[in-house]
């Protein structure tokens, strides 16, 4: 009761300690430089840099921050684990490189970043960063636009609102994520040409980092690890193409930097988004799992360790109160 009411009133910090409280795996996507110490707005996956070190400042006094692989090795040798973090980026965006590595170095901390190899050094969209894009740029119009579940395969949608654009995005983002990743790039290339935005390269926070990139994140002591080639989720591909993803990534992480994190992670990563089949192709190629699933680090779920997920919205009190529940 004490600690839900410090995490309502602000004060959750004053309850953490380095040396009690579950182990956790924090979960962001990307670091955005902002300007002013503005944090950045309009996209949930990126966050401000200055919010982020306000993040590692509450980190540096309140936690241990250690290595991914420090974590999990000590979760398997059930060692002391009593407030342990570990940072953790997914996709390999440009932004990991160029903003999140300089100020995790300033602070002297560790990360690792998971890097879906079909997109380093490509100028290729991740599907869900095409459909954001493709939305917010769409001239105001009314369109109708393709869903499988309304009766005659569409619908009729406005777009004159920014309310109205992010009920579209959303609503076609859940619709897509149920498919092949393949099925879901043509329908935002569908959508584009139905919406009227022509194809372009990815710019600023949409653009993934370079193989020299990631092989100066590793020569800094950061760890690189597989998220699969095509940012697939694995549960919607047939096990053969699954093990296709998680070992292509991997073997290519090796070859262009000489070493891969030992711990895999799931795309979106929920309960719904790996199979028991794909779970035993990791346990037989990798030391654990990383999942998007809500909770603290438990040896337990060795394939399917739990994160705390981070974006552009997560306040400095409100990661406190989410590390406060966990403990």
């Amino acid at each position: 009761m004490l600690r839900k009411v410090a995490g309502k009133l602000g004060l959750a910090h004053h309850f953490l300690a380095p040396d009690r409280g579950s182990p956790a795996v924090l979960m962001y996507h990307g670091v955005l430089a902002d300007e002013g110490g503005r944090p950045a707005v309009g996209d949930h996956k990126h966050t401000g840099e200055s919010l982020f070190r306000e993040h590692l400042r509450l980190l540096a006094r309140r936690r241990r921050v250690v290595p991914l692989s420090t974590l999990v090795q000590t979760l398997l040798r059930k060692g002391d684990s009593r407030g342990m973090v570990a940072i953790t980026f997914d996709d390999g965006y440009l932004n990991n490189a160029e903003c999140a590595a300089r100020v995790l170095r300033e602070y002297s901390m560790s990360a690792a970043f998971f890097l879906a190899t079909g997109f380093i050094g490509a100028d290729r969209w991740a599907w869900t960063d095409r459909l954001e894009y493709v939305v917010e740029s769409a001239p105001e119009q009314q369109a109708t636009v393709r869903f499988d579940g309304e009766p005659g395969g569409s619908a009729r949608v406005r777009i004159t609102s920014a309310a109205e654009r992010s009920a579209l995005m959303n609503r076609v983002k859940a619709e897509l994520k149920n498919l092949d990743w393949r099925l879901a790039e043509e329908r935002v290339a569908e959508l584009a040409a139905t919406l009227g935005v022509h194809q372009a390269v990815p710019t600023g926070k949409y653009r993934f980092m370079s193989w020299d990139q990631a092989r100066g994140l590793v020569k800094d002591g950061f760890e690189v690890g597989a998220h699969t080639v095509n940012h697939a989720i694995l549960a919607r591909v047939p096990l053969d193409s699954a093990e296709q993803e998680i070992l292509g990534s991997q073997a290519h992480i090796r070859a262009e930097t000489g070493t891969c994190c030992p711990t895999f992670c799931y795309p979106n990563g929920k309960a719904a988004d790996f199979s028991p089949g794909v779970m035993d192709i990791c346990r037989a190629h990798f030391d654990a799992a990383l999942s998007a699933i809500r909770g603290a680090a438990r040896v337990e779920d060795r394939y399917e360790i739990r994160r705390i997920g981070v974006g552009h919205e997560t306040s400095t009190g409100w990661l406190a109160a989410g590390l406060l529940r966990e403990q």
